[in-house]
């Protein structure tokens, strides 16, 4: 043997005797030292991505019913049920901001963009932290944490140029927090039921997994569709820890028995919505939905979403095998890993990946599979644990509650998320106003403002009509001019049961829109009723854009 050949392995065994020294090295450092500056990471990412990319004031795209929930924030505020089409959960947690920012959603954004940014970020950040580590170790969370915080700044290398604006401007901002839908708060509620499901595999207590299911019925009571995540907790516990699924099991029902209260105190039956009855959907109805029809789901559809995937983002093969390869981990380093992680992120794949109004093309995949986001994430992470020899040793919390901090916390929680929404629904009244405090128009709930008073009157020229000024520091906004010829005004109110709140519906045309508070109409002889609609959106385009508050209707008769 020649002395190269000899000095090759020595080499090469001195390079990862340094590289396992500095592993372990890494591995003893204090998580503060890790995870805060990381927070500080985050935190200037999200604000060089809010400063660049395409926006009004604090308005980014958002492409949910965050005006359903936050017109169900001001009605509460005010005494008011609405009509209950949506959860109640972000709503409730809206009142504060509603009672102070009045009904405009726009002047409600600062807070809630606020509150999402700089608390639930970084709680999202520390779950995934702490899942990591008690998954493979205190450096496998480091290093999850990391991803976190990096990976969906990398998609934008990633991504093709044609679909660059859609990833940046259409996608990021709602997975950053950086709106008001309540998907982000939702998904960052998850993590800490998984963080604290995994605790509860090694605590003697019964405060983790009371807890972990008090914050997995706090998502599902912010958007009812985060019920599927409950097959990776009830899994996990059920295998490795079943004396804890009672108490999970209990901290979860009150939010479901508060969701049916108020889905019947605001449609006047148990449904989610009038006509489609609620019932809790077992494996075999849920396997029939995706393979036997094609109305919701389709095994198709998933395949086109591949195929969009592929078209839009020159590594597409890489996303599609990260998590793959991570189950693969996962199955064999770490159980609890597979069995939550794995979980997670295949009954979401299997269910939302399917759904057919779920597309690629106009960006709305990646909100509505945005809470299996931190399962990607974990399981992307995993893919490290393939490494030969690695092994997946778990750590404890580098925090651990004892005394009566656990008991406080649990309090605190029932109260935040029991008690408060249990007080809230028990004490308004359902909406019965006719449409004078809100009505649904173009498919969303806004209020009615006695604010904007407008006037109109008519004369040789045509309809005058003045309004006073109601705009908002936090983003620009235009005037839409709404009309109708028809006798109820272009408000009709939906038959519903007595004890259900009304459901009124504007029909009302589109016949311009101002930046100003004055317009002059021309309708021709009849009789008409105006109202005039508050509107904005990111772009700050006349020609797009949601309406957010309306004003009160005016009748002129030209002849």
């Amino acid at each position: 043997m020649t002395s190269q050949a000899a000095a090759a392995p020595a080499g090469l065994d001195a390079a990862l005797a340094r590289i396992r020294r500095w592993t372990q090295a890494a591995a003893n450092v204090r998580p503060v030292y890790v995870l805060a500056p990381l927070v500080v990471v985050q935190w200037l990412a999200v604000l060089a991505l809010a400063v660049t990319v395409q926006h009004n004031g604090w308005l980014y795209y958002a492409g949910g019913d965050q005006l359903w929930h936050y017109t169900g924030a001001y009605l509460l505020a005010h005494g008011h049920l609405p009509p209950s089409f949506v959860s109640f959960g972000w709503s409730v947690a809206l009142i504060p901001v509603a009672l102070v920012a009045g009904p405009n959603l726009v002047s409600a954004l600062p807070a809630i963009v606020l509150v999402n940014t700089l608390v639930l970020l970084p709680v999202a950040l520390l779950c995934v932290y702490g899942i990591g580590a008690r998954i493979a170790g205190r450096l496998f969370g480091y290093w999850a944490a990391a991803l976190w915080v990096a990976l969906p700044y990398l998609g934008i290398l990633f991504v093709q140029i044609g679909y660059h604006q859609k990833y940046t401007e259409l996608t990021l901002p709602q997975l950053l927090g950086l709106t008001s839908v309540p998907d982000f708060p939702s998904y960052v509620a998850l993590l800490v039921a998984a963080y604290l499901c995994l605790v509860a595999l090694d605590a003697e207590g019964w405060w983790p997994a009371l807890g972990s299911g008090l914050a997995a019925g706090a998502s599902i009571a912010m958007k009812p569709s985060n019920s599927i995540f409950l097959a990776a907790p009830f899994l996990t516990l059920l295998i490795l820890r079943r004396r804890s699924l009672l108490p999970f099991a209990a901290a979860l029902l009150p939010s479901l028995l508060l969701l049916a209260l108020w889905k019947y105190r605001g449609l006047g039956e148990l449904a989610a919505t009038p006509a489609e009855p609620v019932r809790v959907a077992g494996a075999n109805d849920l396997l029939h939905r995706i393979h036997d029809t094609h109305d919701l789901n389709s095994w198709e559809h998933l395949h086109q979403v591949l195929l969009g995937l592929r078209e839009h983002f020159w590594v597409a093969r890489v996303i599609e095998w990260l998590p793959v390869a991570g189950i693969v981990a996962l199955a064999l380093r770490s159980s609890r890993g597979l069995l939550l992680i794995g979980t997670w992120f295949a009954v979401y794949l299997l269910l939302k990946g399917t759904y057919i109004p779920a597309s690629v093309e106009d960006a709305s995949f990646w909100r509505i599979m945005m809470p299996a986001y931190p399962a990607y994430v974990l399981l992307a992470a995993a893919v490290v644990l393939l490494t030969p020899g690695a092994r997946a040793r778990r750590s404890e919390a580098p925090w651990s509650l004892r005394g009566r901090v656990p008991l406080v916390a649990t309090c605190a929680a029932v109260l935040l998320f029991v008690l408060t929404p249990l007080a809230v629904i028990a004490a308004t009244k359902p909406l019965h106003d006719s449409g004078t405090a809100a009505v649904r128009q173009a498919d969303s709930l806004v209020p009615v403002s006695r604010s904007l008073a407008l006037q109109g009157s008519a004369d040789a020229a045509g309809v005058h009509l003045s309004w006073r000024r109601k705009g908002s520091r936090s983003a620009a906004v235009f005037y839409r001019l709404l009309r109708s010829d028809a006798r109820d005004g272009g408000t009709s109110c939906a038959q519903t049961p007595a004890s259900a709140a009304d459901d009124c519906r504007l029909y009302m045309g589109s016949e311009g829109t101002v930046r100003g508070t004055t317009f002059l109409d021309h309708p021709g002889q009849g009789r008409w009723t105006y109202r005039i609609g508050v509107s904005a959106n990111w772009a700050d385009d006349p020609n797009l854009g949601d309406v957010y508050v309306v004003s009160r209707p005016v009748t002129v008769v030209v002849r």
